[in-house]
């Protein structure tokens, strides 16, 4: 039986628990403890994914006037979500980096635990479906995804715990039209659903976090060892809601900021494509040769500035060259990991996305 230490780290600002993953990613790649890590977010707030553009997401002013915390998450990627005080719960597999080939094999050794925990709280009826959600009638109950974390990896996810305030959200988010052509439910409003939708109760945190522990425990015949966070994974976490939520950090990926930075002569487009995750470009054209350009989106791929790199890669080229675009790209994504066949974006999605911009550019 394989022993794992447990944190539960019970109703805390996610900023913090952000802060805490790069710390624990590095104690389990040097040899510490596998980790279960458990908790609720305590206080509302929309968190931005690493590689989201935040113009396209979300109404930073918008946010801000009604007083929601906004904040980008660090090394993880994913789209952006409005999380309610108290309404919602997350879990984190932190994983030794050599225990699975791939992200895939990761994410498919813990889903069936997920799967049980979900049987056991009367929720038979959700499924796992599209990239990486747990649905239930094609509304999202949660998600369930692996990501590569500084050196080791992690499979965790978020599961509403009960009903968040939608009409604020709906003041302030901006969903794209291409993120819902593979779901059911066309409304963002209406495509959320909580465990009293499904099984006619609310589901307390409480009862979340040890029906999770119960079905790791019987699935796959892990024990726990209780702990909580040690002096050495406090330090760094005090002012990290400060850090993460500062103007520069929170518009790292801006198409406002990115098109008023172009020249005055230069053609500027954006453009989105549906693939597993949504891909986003932005570009700007001297001529036919990228000046700038950027890529951005939903997706769950690292290192956290992979993207980055993408964008500085197609720096030079000319965009009616399709061949030296994809090379381009392809030599970034022989460095890059992410789940391929839950989650993966390919170097075809991110030059369909370019070239679209660039036909939307003017």
């Amino acid at each position: 039986m394989e022993r794992w230490r447990f944190i539960d780290a019970g109703a805390r600002e996610a900023p913090e628990f952000f802060g805490r993953m790069p710390i624990l990613a590095a104690t389990v790649a040097t040899g510490g403890p596998q980790i279960m890590m458990t908790g609720m977010f305590g206080r509302g707030h929309f968190q931005i994914g690493w590689f989201e553009d935040i113009d396209a997401v979300m109404d930073l002013d918008a946010a801000r006037a009604e007083h929601i915390e906004v904040f980008r998450r660090p090394v993880w990627g994913g789209g952006t979500a409005f999380y309610d005080t108290n309404a919602s719960a997350f879990l984190s597999f932190f994983i030794h980096p050599d225990r699975f080939a791939t992200l895939d094999d990761a994410l498919e050794y813990f889903r069936p635990v997920m799967r049980r925990a979900l049987d056991d709280l009367g929720l038979q009826e959700a499924k796992f479906e599209g990239s990486s959600d747990i649905r239930w009638n094609g509304r999202k109950l949660g998600t369930l995804i692996a990501q590569a974390v500084l050196g080791t990896n992690v499979v965790g996810g978020f599961f509403n715990l009960r009903r968040p305030d939608l009409e604020l959200y709906a003041k302030v988010a901006r969903v794209p039209e291409e993120k819902f052509k593979d779901k059911i439910i066309k409304d963002q409003v209406e495509y959320i659903c909580t465990p009293k939708d499904v099984r006619g109760k609310d589901l307390p945190y409480e009862e979340f976090r040890n029906a999770v522990l119960s079905a790791a425990r019987r699935e796959r015949e892990l024990a726990f060892d209780p702990t909580g966070f040690t002096a050495e994974e406090d330090v760094g976490t005090k002012g990290f809601v400060k850090t993460v939520s500062a103007e520069d950090w929170v518009r790292r990926v801006s198409s406002s900021r990115f098109k008023a930075h172009a020249a005055p002569t230069a053609r500027v487009g954006f453009a989105n494509v549906k693939a597993k995750k949504l891909v986003r470009a932005g570009v700007e054209l001297d001529g036919d040769v990228i000046a700038r350009a950027f890529v951005a989106g939903d997706m769950h791929v690292s290192p956290p500035e992979a993207m980055d790199k993408v964008g500085a890669a197609l720096e030079g080229a000319r965009i009616a060259d399709r061949d030296d675009l994809l090379a381009r790209v392809k030599r970034v994504f022989e460095s890059v990991e992410q789940p391929d066949e839950a989650a993966g974006i390919t170097p075809d999605d991110v030059v369909e996305t370019v070239l679209l911009a660039a036909k939307n550019a003017s």
